[in-house]
């Protein structure tokens, strides 16, 4: 029992070591790792890896590395190394308490007049606590999106990193929120044709406004769009900005290709339950899909063809693919190697579900020249494992953000640190140690 004990105090003295906060500027090595870069085949696995980071970019990935002068040694033991999780769906830093109005700015209430005009970077909070929890399971970069209201334009999200740093929006306005299938339909008349109809006239009348901003102030509007609402939506009325399109039946994804084949814009499906229907096709027009690979039981009509193996077929046909979890997702974005894994149990290739964790949101939102992956010159975002990173039992010893070491603490190991010793003493525990 004391050699377990000893042991078992030496493991945790190492994971403490790895996961210690580093200072801005100081360079990184971290040694002896099952590296998955995501650059190449196979997840582009190196064994007995080393990684340099310094300046907040990785400046050499390769094996036997020489340590450069004055940095620090960090030894991963042989455990898996991956790039940052990036969540490519999120209402994370909008949401805190999402029953309560005063702690969700997720999507507004109510016939709000403005929808695609919405910002998710003017009310993101670095300071949520989701944001901790959230970055101790993996996750370094995610989308903050907010969701359609009473329109079915969402608004602006923006591309944010889990440092919890004050100036962690990396990229505002990277993409438009919309919905389409029946949840477009619900916002317009009730019928799809409704929505298809709504949409074409957003997209036509946010190019005439971007053609002529004075001239179309003067002219009467029926798309119920403010001008601040057109002047939002024109970069990806013209393909320039993706819209994240909430859609789930085949009916619906081939609604969307033809859309984006009339208009030349850059889709990406939200849903896609039904998307294993279609995938040579989104395939062919090169729309991603962020899927629930757990989803198989249908909620409405347009999911009855939802299974487990959606991942696996949307793969196979060559569609970029990432995962999501609602309606509880912002909350858990943790949990996402929960799903990759359920992913591989039906049929994704191993590699291909770290790839929908990583290098695939990146692709999707045009940012994979700087994030999604361990290579030269791309953000230092790395995650040490302390095993599989898809198995439920695995969690991360040390998550590097820029190239820094952050803090594994949340509110849930301050809780379990306070109440872990039950003896009466002077004050309630509630009192006791660090506040």
């Amino acid at each position: 029992m004391r050699t377990i004990i000893l042991t078992l105090t030496a493991s945790l003295a190492a994971t403490a070591a790895l996961a210690q906060p580093a200072p801005a500027g100081e360079t990184i090595v971290v040694q002896n790792a099952r590296l998955y870069t995501m650059a190449g085949a196979d997840g582009g696995l190196v064994e007995n890896a080393d990684v340099v980071m310094s300046g907040g970019i990785v400046t050499a990935v390769g094996q036997d590395l020489a340590v450069p002068a004055g940095a620090r040694a960090v030894d991963a033991r042989g455990r898996i190394v991956t790039p940052g999780l990036f969540a490519p769906w999120s209402q994370i830093g909008l949401v805190e308490i999402g029953l309560d109005n005063e702690a969700n700015d997720s999507s507004p209430e109510g016939d709000y007049p403005h929808s695609a005009s919405l910002d998710a970077s003017d009310a993101f909070n670095p300071a949520s606590t989701l944001i901790a929890i959230n970055r101790a399971g993996g996750v370094t970069r995610a989308v903050a999106a907010p969701e359609a209201g009473s329109k079915m334009f969402g608004g602006q999200g923006a591309i944010v990193d889990l440092s919890g740093r004050v100036n962690s929006v990396n990229r505002a306005g990277a993409l438009q929120s919309a919905a389409m299938g029946y949840a477009g339909a619900a916002r317009n008349g009730d019928t799809r044709l409704g929505a298809v109809a709504a949409f074409r006239d957003a997209i036509e009348e946010a190019r005439a406004y971007a053609a002529n901003p004075g001239g179309y102030a003067l002219r009467p509007r029926m798309t119920g769009l403010t001008l601040n609402d057109l002047k939002a939506l024109a970069p990806a009325a013209r393909g320039a900005q993706p819209i994240v399109v909430s859609a789930n039946g085949a009916m619906d994804l081939r609604t969307l290709i033809k859309l984006k084949a009339q208009y030349g814009l850059n889709i990406i499906v939200l849903g896609g339950s039904e998307g294993h229907l279609v995938a040579k096709e989104l395939a062919a027009a090169q729309i991603p899909v962020i899927l629930n690979p757990l989803r198989n039981l249908p909620s409405q009509f347009e999911d009855l063809a939802a299974t487990q193996a959606n991942a696996a077929r949307l793969h196979a046909a060559g569609v970029v693919i990432g995962f999501n979890d609602p309606p509880s997702g912002t909350h858990n974005l943790r949990l996402l190697p929960q799903l990759a894994g359920n992913a591989v149990a039906n049929g994704l290739p191993y590699a291909a579900a770290l790839a929908a964790l990583t290098i695939n949101p990146a692709r999707m939102y045009g940012v994979a020249d700087r994030y999604g992956s361990v290579e030269i010159g791309k953000a230092a975002d790395l995650v040490i494992w302390d095993g599989d990173p898809l198995e439920v039992s695995s969690r991360p010893v040390a998550v590097y953000i820029d190239g820094r070491a952050t803090s594994l603490t949340t509110r849930q190991t301050r809780l379990r640190d306070r109440y872990r010793d039950l003896s009466r003493g002077d004050l309630p525990h509630a009192y006791r140690g660090a506040q």
